[in-house]
């Protein structure tokens, strides 16, 4: 099997699984080795004792991983044939070249696909990026940003300064989303959290993109923002216990991201993805209120509205209620008595 079946996931007769990578090294050489998917030179530059780490998580054509290292280190690498690398620079001390331009610590950085990296890190760095099958993302464009991937690449330098709320929203992406697939990449509902997480992912690395174009935002009626959100209410409410991603919902509604998260910062002040779990939220809280004695288990009913993961749920479900669900069953219970 090659490098790149294994990275695309498409290897015959093998079911693919999240391939994971934790590692501390203290060695250029076998922090060079540590990267999968990637062929790399390393060549240390400034002295001391080395030590870096490495954690990558990779599934069907999309890797996410952070690299730390103590040392000034002079990288040649080739990312996974045919993908897009897209990340940031979270720690930059001293100075240091991406693409063999400065880049400064929050930098957005880019690598087009089959291109060489020429990389020198600072004296102590770390660096946030997602690579992601060159196919998959200029499709995913195309149908749901209505972009075309390669002009934006084309406009997008291999070192851009973003405003810190586009680099900090883009962070979180990748760094939450890395954790949580770490932590739940068992599951037996792994497949549907990837896909969500995968969809969530593209469109992360696409509006950081375009806000690197500074493309311009349209404008629409309010009366076809509260029809879009209301679309998207009737879409979250039939499809319950498998949740459309975002990706699908544009396809459906045929409008672009943009657009569809311009009509919910107008009417609603949130995101489509917070709207739509918020959604389904209720309609939970709302069957541990109308039937707790019906209720067997807390976590049926939350997985009958999408919810696999008893932890994650209690935890937007006291962020958004103010209690917990065991909370709200057992004061249902007792009001239902009296």
């Amino acid at each position: 099997m090659s490098f790149n079946e294994e990275f695309m996931g498409n290897s015959p007769g093998v079911k693919p699984k999240i391939h994971l990578v934790e590692r501390k090294t203290s060695d250029v050489l076998e922090q060079a080795e540590a990267l999968p998917f990637w062929t790399q030179d390393y060549t240390q530059l400034s002295k001391g004792s080395f030590s870096g780490g490495l954690t990558s998580v990779t599934h069907k054509g999309l890797q996410i991983f952070r690299e730390t290292m103590n040392r000034a280190v002079d990288e040649i690498a080739c990312a996974p044939q045919d993908s897009y690398v897209i990340g940031l620079t979270t720690v930059i001390e001293g100075d240091a070249t991406w693409g063999l331009m400065p880049v400064k610590e929050n930098s957005l950085i880019t690598l087009d696909k089959n291109s060489e990296l020429v990389f020198r890190t600072s004296n102590l760095s770390e660096i946030t990026a997602v690579v992601i099958s060159a196919q998959r993302l200029e499709e995913y464009a195309a149908q749901v940003e209505w972009a075309d991937l390669r002009k934006m690449m084309a406009n997008v330098k291999p070192v851009e300064i973003l405003p810190k709320e586009v680099t900090s929203r883009f962070q979180a992406a990748l760094v939450d989303g890395m954790r949580y697939i770490t932590e739940f990449r068992d599951s037996a509902d792994v497949d549907q959290m990837w896909r969500h997480f995968e969809d969530e992912m593209m469109s992360t690395c696409l509006q950081t993109l375009l806000q690197a174009n500074q493309n311009p935002s349209h404008h629409y009626d309010q009366r076809i923002h509260r029809y879009i959100v209301n679309r998207v209410r009737d879409s979250t409410l039939s499809s319950s216990g498998y949740p459309l991603t975002i990706g699908e919902l544009c396809t459906e509604l045929r409008i672009s991201r943009r657009t569809l998260n311009h009509a919910f910062a107008r009417v609603l002040g949130i995101t489509p993805v917070a709207y739509m779990r918020n959604v389904r939220l209720h309609k939970i809280r709302a069957e541990l209120q109308s039937a707790p004695h019906q209720v067997r288990y807390i976590a049926s009913v939350a997985a009958k509205w999408g919810f696999w993961h008893m932890s994650l749920f209690s935890r937007y479900y006291r962020e958004l209620f103010g209690e917990t669900p065991l909370e709200t069953l057992t004061l249902s219970r007792v009001g239902e008595r009296h």
